[in-house]
């Protein structure tokens, strides 16, 4: 743990290195102090059909998927940490965002 999902506007591919930005969300994700670096994983998943805000505009959401037992503060810090490394990677016009997301220990299921 933590899941780090980036979302992205599929056309995005034409403009930026997602490969970059996922690898980049995961050293931001190791860097936090947070986590394991095993236990981190980043994926992304390109959005083929949306709408942002009324408009077409392209984006990148970051979603960090992780069990109980952080501060808001330390949700906050690292949520502004993937802001900034993302909004780095991508034009001024890209609408990026991040969100810290508590599991449900109980109910989360893998093998």
């Amino acid at each position: 743990m933590p899941h780090m999902v980036i979302s992205y506007a599929k056309p995005l591919e034409d403009q930026a290195d997602i490969k970059k930005i996922v690898q980049t969300v995961w050293e931001t994700a190791e860097k936090s102090g947070l986590f394991t670096p095993a236990a981190i994983k980043a994926r992304a998943l390109p959005i083929e059909h949306f709408v942002t805000g009324g408009s077409d505009q392209l984006f990148v959401h970051v979603e960090a998927k992780m069990f109980g037992g952080r501060t808001e503060e330390q949700k906050k810090t690292l949520t502004k940490s993937l802001f900034d490394a993302v909004s780095g990677l991508v034009k001024a016009d890209v609408a990026v965002s991040a969100e810290a997301i508590d599991m449900d220990k109980a109910t989360y299921t893998k093998s």
